[in-house]
């Protein structure tokens, strides 16, 4: 029988799966097949890239060479499919992400601890995932979106050219228009972007009952490199937004591609036009 040495263990934060190992508070897991002989360690991160995406990376750590075959992440409150099942060689030491996509929260449940169910060629495992508080963050993230869209429709209904302050900008309308409810949603400020520095070109406006929409002045205003090599977030629209009696919060419009694919081009021709 092989002996494992306790410092091995700690330093990898390795989680051993023996047989009967159960938590009164742990989600309802998938079946899995305990192996003494393995030992895995577990986290669930989200990079800034994959957010619009709806994408998480699960990082396994083996003590062991290892082949997984796929996985699932097991978190109550927040269901999750895999992004790209696929054989991955698992080496002692070496951290893996693993992806899978996050579908819509349930709401009507708290959110719960996440454990992988990670499928091997002979066998399942289920490892423990370290989150530092990430599945509560996105549950209840994607809970106050959820109630925001029931409501009420946000998107981009016109994209024009402009000037502003004598430099190229695009002059972008967002339409919020009611779907159900009654609670006023307020446009309480404007959030960020890679590139572009966004400005209301007018008053910030509270939709009630009919559609009302917000101008926006959205100038290029960072051409290096690292800003513009971000395509993926060129293309979102940061707002600030309340609704009812909640407090504001953070909004991430994301148009369609077509609209997408307008913003980064002009941004990226704006810039490579004032490099001239």
């Amino acid at each position: 029988m092989r002996t494992h040495r306790p410092a091995v263990a700690t330093a990898l934060l390795a989680v051993l799966l023996v047989s009967g190992a159960a938590c009164e508070s742990a989600p309802a897991r998938t079946a899995a097949t305990p192996d003494a002989d393995v030992v895995l360690a577990g986290e669930l991160l989200q990079f800034r890239r994959d957010v619009p995406a709806r994408r998480l990376q699960v990082r396994l750590t083996a003590r062991e060479p290892l082949v997984v075959e796929g996985l699932d992440v097991v978190a109550r409150g927040l269901p999750t499919s895999p992004a790209d099942p696929r054989l991955v060689e698992l080496r002692p030491g070496a951290a893996v992400d693993l992806p899978v996509v996050m579908e819509p929260a349930d709401c009507a449940v708290e959110p719960g601890r996440p454990d992988a169910v990670v499928r091997l060629p002979d066998r399942e495992v289920t490892v423990p995932l370290e989150d530092g508080g990430l599945v509560a963050r996105l549950h209840a993230a994607d809970c106050a979106d959820q109630d925001l869209r029931t409501q009420a429709d946000v998107t981009v209904a016109e994209v024009g050219r402009t000037l502003a302050d004598g430099r190229p900008a695009l002059r972008v309308t967002v339409r919020l228009s009611r779907l159900t409810g009654s609670d006023a949603l307020r446009v309480a400020g404007i959030g960020s972007n890679t590139v572009y520095a966004i400005s209301p070109a007018g008053p910030l406006p509270t939709l009630h009952t009919a559609p009302v929409d917000l101008a926006l002045t959205m100038v290029p205003a960072r051409c290096d490199t690292h800003a513009l090599g971000e395509s993926y977030r060129t293309g979102l629209i940061g707002l600030v937004l309340q609704l009812g009696d909640a407090d504001p919060r953070p909004f991430v419009l994301t148009p369609p591609d077509d609209v997408r694919r307008q913003l980064e081009t002009f941004a990226v021709e704006t810039c490579r036009s004032a490099a001239d």
